[in-house]
């Protein structure tokens, strides 16, 4: 076997052995955290997002904002990978800065002292063996330079960076300084608990508002159970709601709309397609029991850290973090009379809350989970059993609100609409989700005796919802269900 004769190639190819060597992991693969941590370091150093400026560009601002985020998506990717590239070719120049310094200066000292040119001799062979460490390092280097490694947290840096220009400024500070760059000094695992967990929430928030659109069809097919007079009144609601959000200027008297109904009235329904048929989502906060940390959250670093209600529910209906949420959604804050039979001071707390975010001039509130303001929907709906304008009568802060309060009343169903949705709706969707548990019960479904059952059920029910019938059809459901496992119980212990 013939060694090269050049002793720098030698070197390059020893030192590329020991680097290949000395770096691979148990499972194989080249062990790459060494890397990672001083990539992390290099990004916070240079001020990463920072200098992210894709967004300074004329065609960026006319674009839409989908189109914004594929574009800053794809420019932060790349700009992750320059970066992570970037730091390995430096470190390349260190080590060439390293090895070449010294050995001019002892080069140049051979040539002016003669006498002592032998010593110099050893001092560069020491050298040398110095020099194959920083050279097999070095290799290491080559390597990242055309492959860096992945971090663990770049989908969140590419996310945030494809959308930090939808985030005001205090918000990409806290976010930056106190979550990504703090990490990337430290690389504490709780500071790195804190950046998923966060991120997770922030990136999911709403960012921009999204254009609506008036589906009438939506109301009148899936609400014609109602009353035609609350059908109509449902579709004029809908209708100005659209109109409100396309104003340009904005109205200061748009007040949040109250539902008032018996438990099964279908409030929650209505909100829900009045939702659909404006091309949004419904949020849904349920304030029974809640206290004013429950609604708004709490800081990330307390001991009962929690992001709140109401962020959780805009946050709902966006399923990950590549996601794009929008803040005109409907919000529904659903048993808001249970805040007017309560006199403490928790309740109290949260009626102050929602007096100040019920304004027009005041849709936001501030986050201490996200440390960041968070709009929230033009388009609010209250709901509750009793009758908000009497009870406010004993609370003179409710008074004022109550009074410019636009309420619906859901005064419930009729006997012939609460046959019809019990045999449209409430048995079949009982029926699919008993056949689905096995193949043997693909033909489950109520006899005829039940359903006469359930007729004169209906004829003797007081409940304006849908509440008991809903439970009494349950019932029906699980007794033969019960005396269908019975039969198949003792069969078995027959056989």
């Amino acid at each position: 076997m013939k060694y090269p004769r050049n002793p720098l190639i030698f070197i390059i190819i020893f030192s590329i052995t020991i680097f290949n060597s000395m770096n691979v992991s148990a499972d194989g693969g080249i062990d790459n955290w060494a890397q990672i941590k001083a990539i992390r370091n290099y990004l916070s150093e240079n001020q990463f997002f920072e200098n992210l400026d894709f967004s300074k560009e004329d065609s960026f601002q006319s674009s839409t904002v989908q189109e914004q985020i594929e574009t800053g998506r794809a420019a932060t990717q790349k700009a992750l990978a320059q970066m992570s590239s970037y730091y390995a070719i430096e470190s390349l120049g260190r080590h060439g800065l390293f090895i070449g310094t010294p050995g001019v200066i002892l080069a140049g000292t051979a040539l002016s002292f003669p006498a002592i040119a032998p010593f110099i001799g050893i001092a560069a062979a020491g050298m040398g063996s110095i020099g194959i460490i920083v050279v097999s390092s070095a290799a290491g280097q080559v390597y990242y330079t055309f492959k860096p490694p992945r971090l663990p947290e770049a989908d969140l840096i590419i996310e945030y960076g494809a959308k930090r220009h939808l985030f005001d400024n205090a918000t990409r500070t806290y976010i930056e300084q106190s979550l990504f760059y703090r990490f990337w000094q430290t690389e504490h695992p709780e500071q790195y608990d804190k950046l998923i967990k966060v991120m997770d929430k922030a990136l999911r928030m709403p960012l921009y508002a999204k254009r609506l659109s008036y589906h009438p069809e939506i109301v009148t097919d899936r609400l014609h159970h109602f009353s035609s007079s609350l059908t109509e009144r449902l579709q004029q609601f809908v209708f100005s709601e659209i109109t409100y959000q396309r104003m340009k200027t904005k109205l200061d008297i748009h007040y949040p709309v109250y539902f008032q109904g018996e438990p099964g009235t279908g409030k929650t329904f209505a909100a829900k397609n009045i939702a659909n048929a404006m091309g949004t989502n419904l949020a849904t906060v349920t304030l029974d029991g809640a206290s004013i940390e429950d609604i708004v959250g709490t800081s990330f670093d307390s001991l009962d850290a929690k992001p709140g209600r109401i962020l959780e529910a805009m946050i709902a209906n966006t399923d990950s973090i590549q996601g794009l949420n929008h803040h005109n959604q409907v919000l529904l804050i659903d048993e808001f009379d249970r805040l007017l039979v309560n006199d403490d001071k928790s309740s109290q707390d949260v009626i102050a809350f929602f007096l100040k975010i019920l304004d027009p001039n005041h849709r936001f509130f501030y986050s201490p989970y996200l440390k960041a303001y968070v709009h929230l929907p033009d388009t609010i709906i209250l709901a509750g059993n009793s009758d908000i304008q009497e009870r406010s009568h004993q609370q003179a802060q409710l008074q004022a609100m109550s009074s410019r309060l636009d309420h619906i009343i859901f005064d419930g169903f009729s006997t012939d609409t609460k046959l019809e949705m019990a045999l449209h709706h409430l048995i079949p969707k009982m029926e699919k989700s008993y056949q689905s548990i096995d193949e043997s019960l693909e033909q489950f479904s109520l006899e005829a005796s039940d359903l006469e059952r359930i007729e004169q059920f209906i004829a003797e029910d007081n409940d304006p919802g849908l509440r008991s019938l809903e439970k009494f059809i349950s019932w029906l459901f699980e007794r033969k269900m019960h005396s269908l496992g019975l039969a198949e119980f003792k069969n078995a212990a027959g056989g």
